[in-house]
């Protein structure tokens, strides 16, 4: 059941805007929007959601995010995705697969234990692409289950008109600690590549689960800043999460990856 306290603080909180930092501009559509920054420090007290699943933290090279959804690739490969700006530079931007010699960055769960390396990353700050896959380790434990609210069920590609209530748990500076579970309001998902709500994130928030109230993986959050585009208007920013696994699953070649689902709570 969605939470009418999350919702109610994450529209409150809404009144701090000049707490997100500045980063480059994301266009999702013809809007653009601000990325949220990636913190150099971890959350205060950080460890409401441990381990490896989504909405825990992750450590990158670049500092603090939240992790997504988990997959399974060829040869019982695991994967977990965050967010592409992450991993990679906002100011070049660009696509990267690390695979065989190359060995991708390393990534850290909330207590600084390595789970895995990056294995790919792609933002492309005008293409609605802003997305990475880690390659988890064999000892890594990886709970499919998203932080609070359960799921995901499947994958969320449907657009519609409607009115949609929209999930999250971040690990966003002072959000991550007061309500890592959030509640977005969406003017219908019109898209299938972004998706725009009313919501509250911060630095940390970036690389997030967003679910459906069914439990469809809707997304991954990326932006937070006034964008408008008509009806698709809103202060949230998230990249559809079919295109962006399908992208990955063509530059990965590593055959189908296969989200790894749960019940909903």
């Amino acid at each position: 059941m969605r939470s009418l306290t999350s919702l109610a603080l994450a529209l409150g909180l809404l009144a701090l805007p000049t707490s997100i930092a500045t980063a480059d501009e994301f266009s999702l559509g013809s809007a653009d929007c601000p990325l949220i920054e990636v913190p150099n420090a971890a959350p205060f007290g950080s460890g409401t959601c441990p381990g490896v699943r989504p909405g825990a933290l992750v450590e990158t090279p670049s500092g603090f995010c939240t992790m997504n959804f988990g997959f399974r690739g060829r040869k019982g490969a695991r994967y977990i995705g965050t967010a592409g700006h992450c991993i990679i530079s906002e100011e070049t931007g660009g696509e990267r697969v690390w695979r065989g010699k190359t060995r991708g960055p390393i990534a850290k769960d909330s207590e600084g234990n390595p789970i895995g390396r990056f294995a790919y990353g792609i933002l492309e700050l005008e293409g609605e692409k802003d997305f990475a896959l880690i390659k988890l380790f064999k000892n890594a434990k990886l709970n499919p289950s998203v932080c609070h609210f359960g799921g995901p069920t499947t994958i969320n590609r449907s657009t519609t008109s409607r009115t949609t209530a929209l999930s999250l748990f971040g690990n966003g500076l002072l959000l991550g600690e007061i309500v890592p579970a959030r509640t977005f309001i969406a003017n219908g998902l019109p898209n299938r590549d972004h998706v725009s709500a009313v919501g509250a994130a911060l630095p940390g928030d970036s690389g997030g689960p967003v679910t459906d109230e069914q439990g469809g993986a809707v997304g991954v959050l990326v932006s937070f800043g006034l964008f408008l585009g008509g009806s698709d208007s809103g202060v949230i920013g998230i990249t559809r999460l079919g295109p962006q696994i399908d992208r990955a699953r063509q530059q990965l070649r590593s055959g189908p990856l296969r989200l790894l689902t749960a019940p909903t709570r």
